[in-house]
């Protein structure tokens, strides 16, 4: 049976060498080799063939006790020992004939759910060719209804939302596609606007004029940070930012997280996002920020007791298009590396200022001034 392994080797000569002695002790034979380098070392993937009974946690405990570290294994077919320039190739033949599906592809490609730094760069050229495919198949765009034709109204979203999700996807633009996403994001497919218009064990709220979806909400569990923490994350079309209307959506889907039993709701932004800060600051909900990686992690109390974990949790692994369910990403923060916590009150500036009005609680979460 083959199995694809991806695992860190110890920092020192010949770490590989007795990973393949241990291999070669058990009659697994390896079939290649891919070396990724990684801001925590080299990160190696191997494709073995082993006898019938071995199991991933064998294998997973098998390098273990090589001396191996966040050892992730999975079966596959033979089609991986084809060498990864081909593959990619032929990936893109296939996004000839339909380039929505790039996120599939990904998967079939890549399959781990952490990315490498070469596997982020392979995965944004597959997008952007995805992208550009598209554009040049349907460059015809039908226009969303402008500001001031009428007042959006705000509902839940249900599946029956998801081809006016996926139209309102297609008029927003490259950088507000990737704010919402953290990854380019040329094109939502239908599946996942359906995933995304009714989450499982969350919710979505649109705001809609007419048939037309021009802004949507979603809080979705984030179950590695506790049974009641929701991820919330939102998005407006272009033409409609810049009016309120994304903190409209951000209060009801809270309302709606907190009737579904959340006590708290966290959002990751990248720190350049001026504007969903500004809104999550508008709340004026007790909150507190976390550096964690490149981005910014904001929780949202929504109990007295929802802020009162340690700031130095465990590491979580963020998938950064989690509700993307056909597409996952790397953590945003390598194992063991301090989060650093931030003021939501100072967030223009990313650090804490003593001289601002308000408090922080004994828990660390700040109210700035605000009860």
């Amino acid at each position: 049976m083959l199995w694809k392994i991806r695992t860190e080797l110890a920092d020192r000569p010949g770490a590989l060498a007795e990973l393949a002695a241990r291999c070669g002790a058990d009659d697994i034979n390896i079939l290649s080799l891919e070396v990724f380098t990684a801001e925590t070392g080299a990160v190696d993937e191997l494709v073995v063939n082993t006898g019938v009974g071995w199991t991933a946690d064998d294998l997973a405990a098998l390098a273990a006790e090589a001396g191996c570290l966040r050892t992730t294994v999975r079966p596959c077919q033979a089609d991986v020992l084809s060498d990864a320039p081909t593959r990619y190739l032929r990936a893109v033949l296939r996004l000839i004939d339909d380039p929505m599906s790039v996120d599939e592809e990904l998967g079939n490609l890549q399959g781990f759910e952490e990315y490498t730094p070469a596997e982020w760069a392979r995965a944004d050229a597959l997008v952007e060719i995805a992208g550009r495919l598209t554009e040049r198949f349907d460059g015809s765009v039908v226009e969303g209804p402008r500001p001031g034709s009428a007042v959006p109204e705000l509902r839940k979203a249900t599946v029956e939302d998801a081809e006016a999700v996926v139209a309102m996807h297609e008029r927003c633009s490259y950088e507000s596609r990737t704010r919402r996403y953290h990854v380019p994001m040329p094109k939502l497919t239908t599946r996942t606007a359906r995933h995304l218009s009714a989450p499982a064990g969350g919710v979505s709220v649109v705001a809609a004029v007419g048939d037309a979806v021009i802004g949507m909400a979603t809080a979705a569990p984030w179950e590695e940070l506790g049974s009641t923490t929701m991820e919330v994350a939102v998005l407006v079309e272009d033409g409609w930012q810049g009016q309120g209307l994304g903190l409209r959506l951000l209060r009801q889907v809270v309302g709606d997280a907190r009737v579904l039993g959340a006590d708290r709701v966290v959002c990751m932004v990248q720190p350049e996002n001026h504007a969903m800060l500004r809104t999550l600051e508008r709340l004026r909900m007790r909150s507190r920020v976390v550096r964690d990686g490149d981005s910014l992690m904001v929780t949202v109390a929504l109990s007295d007791q929802s802020l009162s974990h340690a700031v130095d949790r465990p590491p979580v692994q963020y998938r950064q298009t989690r509700a993307t369910p056909s597409h996952r990403s790397q953590s945003t923060r390598s194992a063991g590396q301090p989060a650093r916590e931030h003021a939501l009150a100072a967030l223009s500036a990313l650090q804490p200022h003593s001289d601002r009005a308000g408090a922080a609680d004994r828990d660390g979460a700040h109210r700035g001034g605000r009860p």
